[in-house]
């Protein structure tokens, strides 16, 4: 089984609304990354601006064609996408 390549995502939001999503190399970039935008805040900036981060895997041909044989050997159970797809799938059949 191929290693996964993870990058952190952080997602901005102005006043309760999705602002914009920025990937990062790993989280503690994407921690510097908030740690200086914050301290540029004022309280009213504070109070408007929140953050969301989450760990996503990168995905290439060859590490999806991993998974899904792995999968299909019954070497991994099914978790994240592959789940979300199978349901997909399922409700279309």
């Amino acid at each position: 089984m191929l290693t996964k390549e993870t990058v952190a995502e952080l997602t901005i939001f102005y006043k309760r609304q999705r602002l914009t999503s920025l990937i990062f190399d790993d989280k503690e970039t994407a921690d510097i990354f908030v740690e200086t935008l914050t301290n540029m805040f004022n309280q009213k900036g504070h109070d408007e601006f929140s953050f969301n981060g989450a760990i996503k895997t990168v995905y290439t041909p060859d590490t999806i064609s991993d998974e899904l044989l792995s999968y299909a050997e019954g070497n991994i159970s099914p978790k994240g996408w592959i789940v979300k797809m199978m349901k997909v799938i399922d409700g279309l059949n």
